[in-house]
């Protein structure tokens, strides 16, 4: 089919055909067209038929393309209702196919288009090269599908979704789905079909990119990491994408830390002082908000550049914020002594704990609102990432306190006092011993005069809290939990939608990468959906 065949040559098909059953996905190539599909293949009343169908691009009777189905899916039992089959090539024939299978359902799926060029220029497969990795040619086929939607747009059998809502809300969107499908959207239902499909399940890692997966990395916002400077500009002078990010809600902010704060700021959030932290006060009227920063990196220059850099960040805003620093012996405020480094280190002759305790000083100077928390790492000396699970009392417990005691008694000496701690996890998760789940560093913190943050202040403050979320970032990944909607993380609307007396904690770690260099976003973790009904 070279071109749109005009309705009024196709025939009007038997509602009793398989066409009743069939629910075509189509949208923008690397626009999330067979992770669509898998979301709705995962529901039990669905079946999937594999592999891409172009049908509605190869073949122009629509009767031989009702018999090209009854062929295809005389597989499939006839007691399930719905099948669903995915082909982005499809697209520019959306509006023609729908008008012509007014039983069949259509779900178009759009996409960041900047997003979009980044997925064929990272991936691998032949296809994705050439004229498709150029931002001129990748999106004039961009362009070229969304026409098939501007044709079918106001059909009743049609339905459009944007990647990002599904990525970021995925129980309400999945139940969008569903109702227009026409089954049923319970919780139980939506919970399989999320555990079946988020990311991390699909691809067996969490947010590393595999270029030759066609679910490569599962991310939204990528652009602002990887095009090029006069391929971001490529789209604000292009009247058609500005018109249709404007239309489809794609905003321009990247991802970094000072645009979401900024989006707090806007929203009207009560951000938490250390004070309000300690005698566990959240405000009635607003969202609560706490800034913290965990410093789990100082090696290099930049890294303490990076953290000064938040400082500023904060201070130009009048924020009150937290950072959490390592033991002073801790190997990650080493500096690097490699030879890029030498003449650094020989003009340098500080140690490298007068390293960490004059970024302390200059933080809390740089933003006179700032606090300073320890970070305990007592288990992690003596129980590294991999070892075994201890039931009971460790062995090395008395080593472990005794390290603790250190570690405030070392700062102690160097003038930095803490009333707060948080817990450094290290990748054990809650494997025994652990910084936060052996009850012996909380009653020991406790006995230094210092409230450990993961296992009392935050229970108390969720306990109080209408709504409990969080925000945080780990290798230039940000990972929103719980919070609730779909907005951008750099949209007030993000926030606003938060209810009064909720409680998000914004957790960053800026010693591990520039503050000021985009991150992406991962897929929202939802523990559990919300109430959706049938």
């Amino acid at each position: 089919m070279n071109s749109a065949t005009p309705v009024s040559e196709m025939s009007s098909l038997n509602a009793d055909s398989v066409m009743r059953r069939m629910v075509f996905v189509t949208g923008f190539a690397r626009g999330g067209t067979s992770w669509l599909r898998d979301c709705i293949g995962s529901h039990p009343d669905i079946a999937v038929l594999p592999d891409e169908r172009v049908v509605f691009r190869d073949i122009k009777d629509p009767d031989e393309i009702r018999d090209y189905f009854e062929r295809e899916t005389t597989e499939i039992s006839e007691s399930i209702p719905f099948i669903v089959n995915k082909a982005p090539a499809n697209a520019p024939y959306l509006g023609v196919a729908a008008r012509a299978f007014p039983e069949s359902r259509f779900i178009f799926i759009i996409r960041d288009p900047r997003d979009v060029l980044v997925s064929h220029q990272r991936g691998t497969m032949a296809w994705m090269g050439g004229a498709n990795s150029t931002v001129k040619g990748c999106m004039s086929k961009t362009q070229q599908y969304y026409t098939g939607w501007q044709d079918a747009e106001g059909l009743p059998n049609v339905m459009l979704v944007r990647y990002e809502d599904l990525h970021q809300n995925f129980f309400e969107t999945s139940q969008r789905i569903f109702s227009f499908i026409g089954v049923s959207a319970r919780d139980e239902t939506l919970t399989e079909v999320y555990a079946k499909n988020n990311f991390t399940a699909q691809t067996k890692r969490a947010n590393v990119e595999d270029r030759s997966d066609a679910r490569r990395k599962g991310v939204v916002g990528e652009w602002a990491q990887q095009l090029k400077k006069r391929e971001v500009k490529w789209y604000r002078k292009s009247a058609f994408f500005c018109e249709f990010m404007r239309n489809h809600g794609y905003d321009s902010a990247p991802n970094t830390y000072a645009n979401i704060v900024d989006a707090m700021i806007e929203a009207g959030v009560h951000f938490l002082s250390e004070e309000d932290l300690l005698a566990r006060r959240i405000v009635s009227d607003r969202p609560n908000v706490v800034l913290q920063h965990d410093i789990d990196l100082l090696r290099k220059p930049w890294c303490v550049k990076s953290v000064k850099r938040t400082a500023e960040i904060e201070d130009e805003r009048g924020l009150v914020a937290a950072y959490n620093f390592l033991p002073l012996d801790d190997p990650r405020y080493r500096r690097y002594r490699g030879w890029s480094q030498k003449l650094n280190l020989l003009l340098d002759r500080r140690s490298d704990s007068e390293v960490v305790t004059d970024l302390i000083k200059s933080v809390t100077s740089i933003n006179p609102l700032a606090y300073i928390g320890l970070h305990v790492n007592a288990c992690e000396r003596f129980y590294p990432l991999n070892a075994p699970e201890v039931l009971g009392e460790p062995e090395d417990l008395d080593k472990i306190r005794a390290y603790l005691h250190q570690q405030v008694q070392d700062y102690r000496d160097a003038g930095v006092d803490f009333r707060i701690a948080t817990a450094h996890g290290y990748g054990r998760g809650k494997r025994l011993p652990n910084n936060r789940d052996t009850p012996e560093i909380a009653t020991d913190i406790t006995a230094l005069g210092i409230l450990l943050f993961d296992t009392s202040i935050r229970l108390d403050l969720a306990q109080q809290a209408s709504h409990d979320c969080s925000i945080s970032d780990v290798g230039g990944v940000v990972k929103p939990i719980k919070l609730g909607n779909g907005f951008a993380l750099t949209d007030p609307r993000a926030y606003k939608a938060l209810p009064p007396r909720s409680f998000l904690r914004f957790l960053t770690h800026p010693g591990n990468y520039p503050v000021d260099v985009p991150s992406t976003v991962t897929m929202r973790t939802f523990p559990r959906p919300a109430s959706t009904g049938g």
